[in-house]
């Protein structure tokens, strides 16, 4: 199950409840020291498809982490390196953990944190974008860094003017109408949570552009109502029902295709108004009812794994994590 993936198609797996807890997590490495007691311990395993023979390897001390929605990988010339932003509400300081490919072990490192009077919700996702790690609050903003850098500064990069949400405003539902995601190359922002149209009231998805990272503007690039969508034969011709679906993800190359889930997995150019395919989804778990932006995550097939009677490099996948 991928929690995270890199152009160079190295990606970062979990398996929750991996094994049994035997006794109390001792934790004693600098920086992070202490007893805790979970019943099950996650494991996380790095898996590199673009080898000769793929061979997925354990990251050690997986009790360091909290859980893979917080957790990024990044690739490099020089290899490949895994990173978790620990914040401490309150605080102006946060921890950063690396552990990379030239290192070969955790190293925790303390940054300075920007946002100490808000909590962060965290477990919204972790992109690699333009050589840096970007952390994603769906509520209002993102976090980002060159995890690469000696000393890594993080700099925050607020949502655009009218959809910064809150404290805890829509907690436990907002991944259903929102998402970040790299396409063709630039961070994107899906938005569909209480998005009318200024001219009629319908409700309406929008998409935006991130320009000059990290600490450029957002630009909206479109948006459609969604009885556009559905008044399309397009769209009358798979046999959904004329409602608001749940909102997947954006397509990792071609930024008008945008994927919701609905009893289905299908996909809309959003600009023209057009369902680009459907396809039942036969979900074993989580419930349909549970399904989110943050449980899919977009990877684009290398060759070798790619069958023949599939054209396309991209194949969206989902993956459950808690937390």
């Amino acid at each position: 199950m991928a929690s995270a993936a890199s152009p160079s198609w190295v990606i970062l797996g979990s398996v929750p409840r991996g094994r049994r807890a035997t006794g109390p997590t001792i934790t004693d490495t600098p920086g992070h020291e202490g007893v805790s007691w979970w019943p099950y311990l996650d494991a996380y395993f790095l898996l590199d498809s673009t080898a000769t023979a793929s061979a997925a390897f354990p990251l050690p001390k997986p009790e360091l982490l909290s859980g893979p929605g917080f957790i990024g990988l990044i690739t490099s010339p020089k290899g490949y390196m895994v990173a978790e932003l620990q914040p401490v509400f309150g605080s102006d300081k946060a921890q950063l953990l690396r552990f990379s490919s030239q290192v070969g072990e955790w190293v925790t490192q303390s940054v300075a944190y920007p946002l100490p009077c808000r909590s962060w919700r965290g477990a919204d996702g972790v992109l690699s974008c333009s050589g840096r790690l970007w952390w994603v609050d769906l509520s209002w903003c993102l976090l980002t860094c060159n995890p690469f850098a000696d000393d890594p500064t993080l700099t925050v990069v607020h949502f655009p003017e009218g959809k910064v949400l809150k404290p805890r405003e829509a907690s436990g539902l907002l991944d259903k109408y929102r998402c970040v995601g790299v396409s063709a190359g630039k961070l994107r922002f899906v938005d569909m949570y209480r998005n009318r149209n200024s001219r009629n009231g319908a409700a309406q998805i929008s998409v935006w552009t991130l320009a000059d990272n990290p600490v450029g503007s957002w630009t909206l690039e479109y948006e459609a109502t969604f009885t556009e969508i559905c008044n399309d034969p397009s769209y009358k011709a798979t046999g959904l029902l004329r409602k608001i679906p749940v909102l997947a993800l954006i397509h990792p190359t071609n930024p008008d295709v945008v994927y919701f889930l609905d009893g289905h997995l299908f996909s809309v150019d959003v600009r023209a108004r057009k369902v680009v395919h459907c396809e039942v989804y036969e979900l074993v778990e989580p419930p349909m009812e549970r399904v989110a932006s943050r449980f899919v995550q977009a990877w684009q097939l290398p060759p070798a794994l790619c069958s023949r009677n599939s054209p396309t490099l991209f194949k969206p996948s989902l993956h459950v994590h808690t937390g």
